[in-house]
């Protein structure tokens, strides 16, 4: 159940771009987690896009010139392996990439941060990984 947080500069995404966008990261994150694909699950991934002013985001000390993506991706403890990560990390960048023609790597950062169970609370209760993934294929979305 991850929660991703996508910094941008303003107007790099729209909002037929945003839905698509998270409907794949999140696609991606539970499949990556090994997570049932059930309208529970799905609905405690929550994505926010963060948009920033163009004066707000720099490239070292000079304004942005590239639309230049973060996904911050929080995640509990031991949900990814090490091969999960690579994968999320190569997947999320090709989603977000919005490089203009020529430039020749895809201006985007992903940072996976891991919280352990006991710092994730969920619905008032610590999370848990594992009754997520015995959760049953249909269980009804909150």
């Amino acid at each position: 159940m991850p929660k991703l947080i996508i910094h941008s500069p303003a107007g790099t995404f729209d909002a037929a771009d945003r839905q698509r966008v998270a409907g794949a990261l999140m696609a991606l994150g539970l499949d990556c987690e090994a997570l049932p694909d059930s309208p529970l699950v799905r609905s405690t991934v929550w994505t926010y896009f963060a948009e920033y002013a163009a004066d707000a985001v720099f490239m070292g000390d000079a304004p942005v010139r590239l639309p230049v993506v973060t996904l911050q991706i929080y995640v509990l403890a031991g949900g990814l392996d090490a091969a999960g990560k690579r994968r999320l990390i190569e997947e999320a960048t090709a989603i977000l990439d919005r490089r203009p023609e020529g430039t020749s790597v895809a201006p985007v950062y992903v940072v996976i941060q891991e919280v352990a169970a006991e710092n994730w609370g969920i619905f008032g209760n610590p999370g848990d990984l594992a009754a997520l993934r015995a959760s049953a294929p249909d269980a009804q979305a909150i």
